[in-house]
């Protein structure tokens, strides 16, 4: 690919990108000085930057084993700040470290390419090493996710949750009433809460509903009467505000490796869900409803909502809070939904020239002759898709911004 903002920014010195990264960099390093706690989202903002480079130098390398004529390996975008040329590739770092790209020659039929450089642009290499090229990012980001869990999991264990409350959301029916962190639920409304997940269950016809709430605190049994809210427009059941305590199940080295497959398979089948419920007719009709409605922290409608990377560093750092391991699983599962996300068979997603490579590969051998899609006609398909992801990836970080300041 190329960068898409240099041509925008042709007109920057590089002395001023310079000067604008360091005025980032040094914004950031007095904010960790200021702020300690802020050292958690700039562990995690270095992080999902690594874990993008880590996906580009996947391609890089799989273009160069395949012949192919790399001719930029950036972090960054925008005007370059520094770079350095060896052989025919040019390394460096640009003005907006938001990423990074590797730019491969011939990525399609309508790049016009030097006549010497044509026999090792990508269109013109074999299907195998075309598939080998493009899916080589998503590998990476597949084998730093299995990982980066399996870190976690020695480290510190498999979350799992009590019925010991560690966080109780302002404005929320709970804390109205007056539930404290640490307490435990035990019952509600005469039904025995033995795990988290009896908690939705027992809610589930109780919105708007005067509720008795028994819980322990400080070794004594006490109740209280809550009215839940109704989760969400499109959601009935009762939503009380709060969020649990963690318990941790421990692995050892051999053992923590299946789980980190298994933790892997889970995250995945959680994101296909999320998506379906997001892009089902109930799931927009509640994200729209968030610009009208601003949804109450904590609740139904903000926790299920897409983030964008503001949301994802907010969120990230409460998470973590100062845990190495907690930072892990965090990476590990941002780098998978990176890779699946990545593995969308559309342009201009990794899976989208897996997908037109695959079929130029079979269409070939059918007709016994080159065939090559004309992209042309799959550019209006490109700009839908990117206006659709667009659009969510904006809106999302509108939420996200108007989130922060609502606290």
């Amino acid at each position: 690919m190329k960068d898409p903002l240099e041509e925008a920014s042709s007109q920057m010195t590089r002395k001023g990108a310079g000067f604008s990264l360091l005025l980032v960099l040094a914004g950031l390093v007095v904010l960790a000085v200021v702020r300690p706690s802020t050292a958690d989202t700039l562990a995690i903002i270095f992080g999902i930057v690594a874990l993008i480079m880590l996906h580009e130098c996947g391609h890089y390398y799989a273009a160069k084993r395949s012949g192919m004529k790399v001719t930029e390996f950036f972090l960054g975008f925008g005007p370059r700040v520094w770079s350095f040329r060896r052989g025919e590739t040019e390394y460096g770092v640009k003005a907006i470290p938001a990423g990074g790209y590797v730019r491969i020659l011939g990525m399609n039929n309508l790049e016009e390419v030097d006549p010497e450089d044509e026999p090792r642009t990508y269109r013109q290499a074999t299907v195998g090493k075309r598939l080998w090229t493009v899916l080589a990012g998503v590998t990476v980001n597949f084998v730093l996710a299995v990982f980066l869990f399996y870190l976690a999991i020695v480290g510190q264990g498999v979350a799992g949750t009590t019925t010991t409350l560690r966080q109780i959301v302002d404005g929320t029916p709970a804390a109205e009433a007056g539930l404290q962190k640490g307490d435990t639920i035990v019952a509600v409304d005469g039904r025995r809460i033995e795990s988290w997940e009896d908690l939705p269950d027992a809610l589930a016809d109780k919105a708007g509903v005067p509720t008795e709430i028994v819980y322990r605190r400080d070794g004594q049994t006490q109740s209280i009467t809550v009215t839940p809210d109704q989760r969400s427009r499109t959601d009935s059941t009762g939503f009380l505000g709060v969020s649990p305590e963690q318990a941790f199940e421990h692995y050892g080295p051999i053992p923590a490796v299946g789980k980190s497959v298994g933790v892997m398979w889970e995250t995945v089948q959680g994101t296909g869900e999320g998506l379906a419920n997001l892009f089902s007719p109930s799931g927009v009709q509640q994200y729209s409803e968030n610009f009208t409605n601003a949804p109450k922290a904590g609740s139904a409608a903000d926790q299920e909502r897409p983030r964008s990377i503001i949301g994802i560093v907010d969120l990230g750092s409460d998470l973590v809070d100062g845990n190495i391991w907690a930072l892990f699983g965090l990476l590990g599962a941002i780098n998978l939904i990176v890779g699946l996300f990545n593995l969308i068979p559309l342009l201009p997603f990794d899976g989208g020239h897996a997908a037109v490579a695959a079929y130029e590969g079979i269409a070939s051998k059918v007709q016994g002759k080159r065939v090559m899609v004309d992209y042309q006609k799959l550019i209006p398909v490109s700009a839908l898709v990117l206006v659709i992801f667009l659009t969510l990836g904006v809106s999302a970080m509108v939420l996200d911004v108007r989130g922060l300041f609502n606290g």
